[in-house]
């Protein structure tokens, strides 16, 4: 992912109109907000990757972790935090310690109005944050949103029906106001058969109602490392 220049930083308000859990909300405290991605101004800015979907949607965690896992191959300090209170991504690492998988991934689990303060001390220590976000409209997945210079959004072809998920295309509509250089990439998850035509342009009709948002030319099938690798490819090289 091609570092953005020094001094492109934006002044962002911290409202946000609503309330989490409606689509809307006010995210953080008057004079409480984080910065944006690339408002810290810094000559090779923290990469922060944001994965988000609605709740009950698959793949959000799988793809955190192994986002998180290529790019500490590739070398960088990586913090994987997991806004989720199950702790999913958190516990995967946990189990890829214990069976002695390398590198060795920072993870922790952070939750509520503590995500804003946490990713401004982490900015400095590490070289990218990959946020496992909960799959609701709360205080983290907003500042989470907010902060990233990325979100990736699984989605599978059952879940584009826009009754059901009309809350996300809201909550990331709504962050592309506050953050304009957000950038969203859906990556559809596939089942045991490559989607059909149908699921495709559906899949494509879904994505067509976020903001610039792009559809990625990965499909994933569960933890496949080709399919990973080509994701991470698409994230990173983009």
């Amino acid at each position: 992912m091609r570092p953005r220049r020094a001094g492109q930083g934006l002044a962002v308000p911290v409202a946000w109109p609503g309330q989490p859990g409606d689509g809307g909300g006010d995210a953080f405290p008057a004079g409480g907000g984080i910065r944006p991605h690339d408002a810290a101004g810094a000559a090779e800015p923290v990469v922060i990757i944001a994965v988000a979907n609605q709740s009950g949607s698959a793949g959000r965690a799988i793809v955190a972790n192994n986002l998180a896992l290529l790019r500490a191959r590739a070398g960088r300090r990586v913090m994987l935090v997991d806004t989720d209170p199950k702790a999913p991504s958190r516990g995967w690492c946990s189990e890829m310690a214990a069976a002695g998988v390398q590198p060795r991934i920072a993870a922790r689990v952070i939750t509520g109005r503590e995500l804003v303060p946490e990713l401004e001390l982490l900015r400095t220590r590490y070289n990218d944050i990959v946020i496992d976000t909960e799959g609701r409209d709360t205080t983290e997945s907003r500042a989470a949103l907010i902060a990233a210079r990325l979100v990736v959004v699984p989605v599978t072809p059952r879940q584009v029906d826009l009754a059901s998920q009309y809350k996300l295309i809201a909550r990331l509509n709504s962050a592309r106001m506050f953050n304009p250089g957000l950038r969203v990439l859906f990556v559809l998850v596939g089942g045991p058969a490559e989607p059909t035509d149908e699921e495709r342009a559906a899949v494509r009709a879904y994505v067509a109602r976020v903001m610039s948002a792009t559809l990625a030319s990965t499909v994933i099938h569960g933890q496949a490392p080709a399919d990973m690798d080509a994701l991470y490819r698409e994230v990173f090289n983009h």
